[in-house]
């Protein structure tokens, strides 16, 4: 297993800083996801690890060794693409035994290795089966058996699962984190689906704009983001606006329309006695208006299968909460919420947005 570091990377592209002088220390056998919108910079990192784009400046690390100016066939990486890129004349065991043979393998070792790597991924009776013969979802397991059989030091996935269909995508999911638990290998995978980075990853790396907002685990990114932005963007997000009530005792008070407190023990994020929280949809409860903390009135109403998204307007602006299927509110109707002061998360303003390239 191998580790990677990036010290200060930058890439540009004429005058476009891609990437701003992005520092990061993956794990060995470390799953780290890269996440963040279209022209964040997360597929132009992946590329300058994989040796496909050249750095502009900063260095890129394996096992402390710099191959910033490697050719990628000296970097000892496997790559999966979002198009899987299977030869379409080759079977599925010829297209695993290309890469060997570039690598001048032994015949006998190659028929050993195909033959492992089509049962770690259960495609054993497919061998001779050619691309267009495939389900989208065998073909993708086909281009993770070829990026595994040459033995890589690193695995690097850029939106591997695009182009599947919502089940067997979340299928997919499952077998690629078995698949990299099993192995063990150092992975990097590049999405913008927060829901495959969060259920995935040992950790998530949020970018924007060229940069790393905040790279921590998935529960720390959900439940402990460092900003407005990184708050919105993965998960449903509620930012408030709450007035402060300083306390003697190291908490404070937010003090609600009405009247109501919420006593926290996290000092006051900005200035001028005020301070901005975050709670998430499921962290707020529905209540009969008389036992709120702050009432409100239901705007919109969704029913997903396993849930109800209310959209309640209130006398701190709109807040959305999910609530099981039990609750039967009707659209119109007034409603109480109620918060767990535990939960609420104190985040700095939104950044102002900026332009970025992939």
């Amino acid at each position: 297993m191998t580790e990677v570091s990036l010290r200060s990377l930058v890439k540009r592209y004429g005058k476009t800083e891609a990437l701003k002088g992005i520092s990061l220390h993956v794990r060995h056998g470390e799953f780290v996801s890269l996440l963040g919108p279209s022209g964040c910079g997360k597929s132009t990192t992946l590329k300058c690890i994989a040796g496909f784009e050249e750095v502009s400046g900063g260095q890129i690390l394996f096992d402390e060794r710099d191959i910033s100016r490697k050719l990628p066939e000296d970097r000892d990486i496997g790559m999966v693409f979002q198009s899987y890129a299977l030869f379409p004349h080759m079977t599925v065991a010829q297209n695993l035994a290309f890469g060997l043979e570039m690598r001048r393998v032994p015949k006998v070792e190659i028929a050993e290795r195909i033959a492992r790597a089509m049962d770690m991924v259960q495609l054993s009776a497919h061998a001779e089966r050619y691309p267009k013969a495939l389900s989208g979802g065998q073909q993708q397991r086909v281009a993770l058996a070829r990026a595994l059989v040459i033995e890589p030091a690193i695995l690097l996935l850029d939106e591997p699962l695009a182009n599947l269909d919502a089940k067997l995508r979340d299928e997919m999911r499952g077998f690629i984190r078995d698949l990299q638990k099993r192995v063990g290998i150092t992975t990097l995978y590049v999405t913008h689906d927060q829901g495959e980075a969060m259920t995935m990853s040992d950790r998530v790396v949020v970018m924007f704009d060229g940069q790393i907002a905040q790279a921590a685990s998935p529960e720390e990114i959900y439940d402990h983001p460092t900003s407005e932005r990184v708050a919105r963007f993965v998960g449903n997000a509620n930012i408030l606006d709450l007035a402060v009530s300083p306390r003697g005792d190291g908490q404070l008070d937010l003090v609600l329309p009405g009247g109501h407190l919420l006593r926290v023990e996290r000092p006051a994020c900005g200035a001028g006695g005020g301070m901005r929280v975050m709670a998430r949809p499921e962290q707020i409860a529905l209540t009969e208006p008389a036992a709120g903390q702050i009432g409100g009135r239901v705007a919109k109403r969704y029913f997903s299968g396993r849930h109800v998204e209310y959209h309640v307007e209130t006398d701190v602006g709109p807040v959305v909460v999910v609530a099981p299927t039990t609750h039967a509110v009707r659209e119109g109707e007034a409603v109480g919420l109620r918060f767990d002061p535990q939960r609420l998360w104190p985040v700095p303003s939104a950044e102002a947005p900026a332009e970025g390239r992939e």
